[in-house]
């Protein structure tokens, strides 16, 4: 196995180049820089070049509300590119493992959502990310698409990693809490990635129990206490979806069921309280 990691500069590319190299499996990591996945004879000249066995694509167009304004840019890199890639595996017989999101739900259902439910996207980004998933299966009808949401990581941006930044800057922050989803911690999404490799078809990866984000600013801010990080904020406050402004329309309710993906890797993905505690091992020593 010789895996070829797209969208390596971002915080999953990051976490499956640590998983590649303490397990010792060899890959070859693509940044945006080095390649563009919107083309395709691009691709195939690399390809050539690496000559790898696997390709895990994170490269995502993920600026929800950007993608409102700018439709091209996101159909082209979520869109498109998967259907590039498919293209290319079946051409030097690579095996995909593609990732998607849990945005390809409209949130109206009221229990998790399987692999077999019927995407309804609300926004552009959303949109996109399922219209790939279509495209990348046309091309290359056994590739591995997994979806996920809520992803975060001692690297990157996202609202789970920002709650720290607002800790020390804000006495009293605000966080929605009618929005329920479950969070992903990249490091344990990277490692179901790889052991999901050789296989075909559609899973949830998603770890924990369904969480707010008021919820999860609460454990946040409780563990950075227990753990003595300097923080100013004395007070969260739980706000309605709608207070924030946004471009884009989000699903409210998007859990991902995932007894699929337990059944094939034969473990369930993590706890929250588990991955909240490894996560503040990571960054404890950075504050």
């Amino acid at each position: 196995m010789k895996i070829w990691i797209l969208g390596a500069g971002g915080q999953l590319g990051g976490a499956l180049i640590d998983r590649c190299s303490v397990e010792k499996i060899p890959f070859v990591a693509s940044k945006r820089e080095d390649i563009d996945i919107t083309d395709l004879e691009a691709l195939k000249r690399m390809a050539e070049k690496i000559v790898c066995t696997h390709i895990i694509n994170c490269a995502a167009y993920t600026d929800v509300d950007g993608a409102e304004q700018d439709e091209k840019k996101a159909f082209a890199v979520n869109a498109q590119g998967p259907e590039n890639i498919g293209i290319v595996a079946r051409e030097n017989g690579m095996h995909v493992v593609q990732v998607s999101t849990d945005y390809v739900f409209d949130g109206e259902k009221e229990i998790p959502y399987l692999e077999t439910d019927k995407p309804n996207p609300l926004g552009v980004y959303g949109k996109s990310k399922w219209e790939g998933e279509e495209r990348l299966q046309d091309q290359f009808s056994s590739a591995c698409i997994v979806r996920t949401s809520w992803i975060f990581g001692h690297q990157g941006k996202n609202f789970i990693s920002s709650l720290i930044k607002q800790f020390q800057e804000k006495d009293h922050i605000h966080a929605v809490e009618d929005q329920v989803n479950r969070a992903t911690y990249n490091r344990d999404l990277a490692w179901a990635l790889v052991d999901l490799c050789c296989h075909s078809g559609i899973f949830h990866f998603a770890n924990g129990e369904p969480l707010s984000r008021y919820q999860i600013a609460q454990d946040f801010y409780k563990e950075a206490r227990a753990r003595s990080l300097p923080i100013k904020c004395q007070k969260i406050s739980p706000v309605s979806f709608g207070v924030f402004p946004v471009l884009s329309p989000r699903p409210v309710y998007s859990v991902l069921d995932t007894e699929k993906v337990a059944r094939v890797l034969g473990r369930k993905p993590r706890l929250w309280e588990t991955v909240l505690g490894e996560y503040f091992d990571h960054v404890s020593t950075i504050y």
